[in-house]
């Protein structure tokens, strides 16, 4: 009997053991360890733009042997749909209930990345609505072969996995440590995915890990009570912060990162306007690299320099960012081999 298709759709689907063991093959790749996706395609549907996201996993499956199909719905593709028993009299000329067999039976793999603009109200501007991903999981349960979250509005799980790649890359032993997941300004309201996905892989790490933020910038607490429950379990905890001096004395690791305000989806005017007196004192510069422990700075990129990290930061050696993206080859590699259930190859 065929074994279900291996989904990975968020960073709460496997357990710290499983994403483990996941960063610990990418690391064998890196050093040399060959996966064999010959004759493996992969279908990806980016409905917003990617540079790293989408070069890792084309790049991933060609230096093995598969081949990549990348297509941006709406302009190489029409638009679909996924809603149940929906009138499709509107824009949208194909739904996921044939789109998910048509896929699985075109490609092994299917690879979404699909977060709704944040703001412009109307149905699905807030974040309790979003944060379902309705269309990737209605993919998901229509496919036949594994569907790989490329991010989403809740989760970037391929960006958790490289992050946890990273900090194993320069804290050898990371339990205990200080790890500071920083907000920072940024023009637009961004989804809040990858910043969970990084949170909980310094989480499963047992770091001593900080979420510092401005008051009303706290992430979901759903995400942020799984993540202190993992984090002590391995010996760890997760906090929140509103100081900086405080939440970066004696950090090793800070990962910036800007996610809009969750209480204002669907209000960018409002947030906007809010945020704007938050601009220079969230700033990372030399400043707030000073209080840390000599730390390493990450970033998931593109950043945008000086008003989210200043040049000072990601100039010197303290930023660690190209690593961070690199790291997105040797994970999705890993990711891959994992959702198509291939015998690691030496």
């Amino acid at each position: 009997m065929p074994q279900p298709p291996r989904h990975l759709l968020g960073s709460l689907d496997l357990s710290p053991a499983a994403f483990g063991a996941l960063v610990a093959r990418a690391h064998a790749i890196r050093a040399g360890a060959r996966p064999d996706f010959s004759g493996r395609v992969g279908a990806l549907l980016f409905f917003q733009p990617s540079v790293r996201t989408r070069l890792s996993m084309e790049s991933a499956l060609a230096r093995f042997g598969g081949a990549a199909v990348s297509m941006t719905p709406g302009a190489e593709t029409w638009q679909f749909a996924h809603e149940p028993g929906e009138v499709m009299d509107g824009t949208a000329q194909e739904h996921v209930r044939e789109l998910g067999p048509v896929l699985s039976r075109l490609s092994d793999l299917i690879g979404v990345r699909r977060a709704e603009r944040i703001g412009g109200g109307g149905a699905g501007s807030s974040y309790a609505e979003l944060a379902q991903d309705l269309f990737l999981h209605r993919l998901a349960a229509c496919a036949e072969k594994p569907v790989l979250n490329l991010e989403s509005n809740r989760w970037h799980p391929l960006h958790g996995l490289a992050d946890r790649m990273l900090l194993e890359q320069r804290l050898p032993r990371p339990a205990g440590r200080r790890y500071v997941l920083t907000w920072a300004y940024h023009p637009r309201a961004l989804p809040a995915a990858t910043p969970h996905s990084q949170l909980l892989a310094a989480c499963d790490l047992g770091m001593d890990a900080v979420l510092l933020c401005p008051p009303g910038y706290e992430l979901e607490p759903e995400v942020l009570a799984a993540g202190r429950a993992r984090a002590r379990a391995e010996g760890g905890d997760l906090t929140v912060s509103h100081d900086p001096a405080s939440a970066l004395a004696g950090a090793e690791a800070v990962c910036v990162k800007s996610w809009g305000r969750l209480d204002r989806y669907g209000e960018p005017e409002r947030e906007s306007a809010e945020k704007a007196p938050l601009r220079t004192p969230w700033l990372f510069s030399a400043r707030q690299l000073a209080l840390t422990r000599r730390a390493f700075v990450m970033h998931c990129l593109p950043v945008r320099r000086n008003v989210v990290i200043a040049d000072e930061v990601l100039d010197s050696p303290h930023s660690a960012v190209i690593d961070q993206a690199e790291n997105r080859l040797w994970t999705a590699a890993a990711a891959i081999e994992w959702a198509l259930r291939l015998p690691s190859a030496g």
